[in-house]
């Protein structure tokens, strides 16, 4: 998860640099803060307070950008990212993405995801799909297919049951 938060470290940076600038024009007179030209050009204010545990930014729009050791912030209207060194979370309206190490969750109207490891879980409506190892389950309705230790069991609306294992003779891949 390390790189997923350089990445948004970097984007970060970049959206920083790209509204604040690069140090190319001359800093206001101490009197008088900085300022960025908004749309309806009159000045806006833009705050920056740096420290030796991390840098606060506040651009106009209500847009905070929060940096320091082991993680940084963003909170836009409708928009929050989160980053530390383990993991990260994400917010956009009706959407939430996180990780933690080897865990992450991803949910929106209609779909969850759930990973843990080799461990995942997927629902999407009616259609489930849990993965444990190597062994797994997938549930459409009231159809549902389980593959435990090699075998395979199918089990249909109608309550037939039908197993498989990866050598009682029939040809799987014919199918």
């Amino acid at each position: 998860m390390k790189i997923i938060n350089k990445i948004l470290f970097l984007s970060l940076l970049a959206g920083t640099i790209i509204a604040v600038g690069c140090g190319n024009e001359p800093p206001a007179p101490q009197a008088q803060p900085s300022a960025v030209e908004s749309a309806d050009v009159k000045p806006a204010d833009v705050k920056i307070d740096g420290g030796t545990t991390g840098t606060n930014i506040s651009l106009p729009g209500g847009i905070n950008i929060q940096t320091g050791e082991g993680g940084s912030k963003v909170d836009m209207p409708g928009i929050k990212i989160d980053t530390t060194e383990t993991g990260s979370k994400v917010s956009l309206p009706g959407i939430e993405v996180s990780t933690e190490g080897d865990k992450s969750t991803v949910n929106m109207p209609g779909l969850s995801v759930t990973g843990d490891g080799t461990d995942s879980n997927v629902s999407v409506g009616e259609i489930k799909v849990n993965t444990d190892g190597t062994d797994s389950n997938v549930t459409v309705g009231d159809m549902k297919i389980e593959v435990k230790d090699g075998e395979t069991t199918i089990q249909t609306p109608e309550g037939a049951t039908e197993e498989h294992t990866d050598d009682d003779g029939h040809d799987h891949d014919a199918h």
